[in-house]
């Protein structure tokens, strides 16, 4: 049972290397009760071979586990039923909590087709900012400070957990590489890669720890996001040390800066938000609700907002301003298109989704054409109807249908969605809607969350939306900060996780929608509940069984 020491809701069925023969094995774990759901993959030698045995994942907790293998041992068919007793989540008890670990509950019966879905939803545990590491620059402190334990954990379509990661068997408080807000933690073949303060990691699925390193460079403050390229680079969103800003100050710039290493870790691209966009664009951070900028959640600020005296004045450092050395960027996705060179990042503090080429020039923005200048304005997308017919929408973003056209306010992911080509690229985005039309509603409940698909002419500069889901559901469904947008091409699926609704009530619950594409209505939905007040999800993605070749 949890043969590498991280991941407990797994074990290894060892093998004595004299035992041959052996192929075709299947893992069957049963479903727990009359609703659970059986977990079933195949294990490929190279795997049997890797653990000197078998590799079981996705047991419940506090469970005696019955577990079924398949396999042909020299030609004839074989099976067994092992039980495997697992204990109790171990997380840090939270002292205002209600439970001890994040709560998963299905809202329907998940369509057949998506039965098996397996998703990791991070989000954040104990808040006790423990860590006494920082970067090295006090004078201009970034987002070197935040450090908070994660909640890793898989839940399956019923609700129920089937996997989680017992952190603080890596956690040090004490040593700059294991601490810090854990985010953007994607699956990478067999393997989970993240971010952290200031380093990234890899582990395997089974709780094999593969490595830690630290960021290279004068880098610093790792949040939000790490995208995996088919080469093996790693793009991450980070920023700088020791920055020259251009009012002659030495800062440490705040979420303005994309790096991509090779798979030796050594930097081979930058791209500087700095020079590449105007850090005075300052329209939409004046829109911002100052009670969730991301995760400095601030409740007594709810629904207020800054100036522009209060963003230019405001001192460096992780707050909302404008200028290099404050938080008017916060770039919070980065994903590659492969056809042609570029990076897309989702600037949350500008509502803008940009594209931009390894030669670190602008190929479009998705954007309200307020507060852009010079070439920027000229990279502005022109929204369209079906019919390829101008839509004209004010300055500050209204169009005169929002139900057919709308742009992005405060978004989280903005990735590429199905069938995507060289000409014709398709955007997917979660939209907060926090800053709608660059203002605040005079209502909270106005507010609404959304994912939402459009389609680009890269060669026209025009941009048409042809879908949405979220809007209907309104305020209930509304996540002022964090959530995820994903396509899966494997069962041809959009993935829509609103993680911190309920933000201000005190009880915030993840939304995780599973929608096959070009329908309506979600095949699978799950609610996870926190366990604590102000303990909002992060994301949620879609985990596939790394277990056969």
């Amino acid at each position: 049972m949890n043969k590498y020491g991280l991941a407990p809701l797994t074990a290894i069925i060892e093998m004595p290397s004299w035992r041959g023969g052996i192929s075709d094995v299947s893992i069957l774990v049963k479903g727990k009760g009359d609703n659970g759901v059986d977990l079933r993959y195949d294990v490929s030698q190279s795997e049997i071979l890797h653990h000197s045995g078998i590799p079981v994942f996705g047991l419940y907790p506090e469970h005696q586990n019955q577990v079924e293998v398949s396999w042909k041992e020299n030609n004839e068919a074989h099976s067994h039923t092992y039980t495997m007793r697992t204990g109790a989540v171990s997380f840090v008890p939270l002292a205002n909590g209600w439970a001890n670990h994040p709560q998963g509950e299905a809202k329907m019966v998940a369509d057949e087709r998506f039965k098996d879905r397996l998703y990791l939803v991070d989000g954040f545990g104990d808040g006790s900012l423990a860590a006494v590491v920082s970067h090295n620059n006090p004078g201009a402190p970034g987002a070197g400070l935040w450090d908070r334990s994660p909640t890793l954990m898989i839940f399956d379509t019923n609700g129920d957990l089937r996997w989680f990661m017992d952190y603080q068997k890596f956690r040090d408080a004490e040593h700059y590489r294991k601490t810090g807000y854990v985010m953007g933690v994607k699956q990478v073949g067999k393997d989970l890669v993240w971010g952290a303060g200031q380093a990234y990691h890899r582990m395997s699925l089974m709780g094999e720890h593969v490595f830690s390193r630290s960021l290279p460079g004068n880098y610093s403050d790792y949040s939000h996001d790490i995208h995996h390229r088919p080469n093996g680079n790693m793009l991450m969103r980070v920023a700088k040390k020791e920055y020259l800003n251009d009012m002659g100050d030495m800062v440490s710039t705040i979420r303005d800066h994309i790096i991509e290493v090779d798979p030796n870790g050594k930097v081979v691209h930058e791209w500087d938000l700095n020079s590449i966009l105007d850090p005075y664009r300052d329209i939409t951070l004046m829109g911002l609700d100052m009670g969730a900028v991301c995760l400095n959640v601030d409740e007594d600020q709810a629904s207020q907002t800054a100036d522009k005296d209060q963003l230019r004045s405001a001192p460096y450092g992780d707050i909302p301003g404008v200028g290099t050395g404050r938080n008017w960027a916060h770039i919070n996705s980065v994903t590659y298109d492969e056809l042609d060179d570029s990076i897309i990042i989702s600037v949350r503090h500008q509502s803008a989704n940009v594209k931009i080429g390894r030669d670190n020039e602008v190929k479009w923005i998705l954007s309200a054409r307020g507060g852009w200048k010079g070439d920027l304005a000229k990279k502005v997308l022109q929204p369209v109807d079906s019919k390829g017919r101008k839509i004209d929408c004010t300055e500050a973003g209204k169009c005169p249908n929002p139900d057919e056209f709308d742009f992005t306010w405060t978004q989280h992911t903005a990735y590429i969605g199905k069938d995507s080509g060289k000409r014709h690229f398709n955007l997917f985005v979660l939209d907060n809607g926090d800053g709608r039309f660059n203002e605040q509603p005079v209502m909270a409940e106005e507010k609404y969350t959304r994912g939402v698909e459009y389609k680009i002419d890269q060669k026209k500069m025009t941009v048409q939306q042809t879908w949405q889901y979220g809007k209907e559901r309104g305020y209930e469904f509304h996540s002022p900060v964090t959530s995820l947008t994903q396509y899966n091409s494997d069962k041809d699926s959009n993935l829509i996780a609103s993680m911190s609704t309920g933000l201000f009530t005190g009880k915030t619950v993840g939304k995780v929608v599973e929608i096959p594409h070009g329908e309506d209505e979600p095949a699978v939905e799950i609610w996870v509940h926190g366990n604590a007040p102000g303990t909002p999800g992060y994301r949620a993605s879609v985990i596939i069984p790394p277990f056969a070749d």
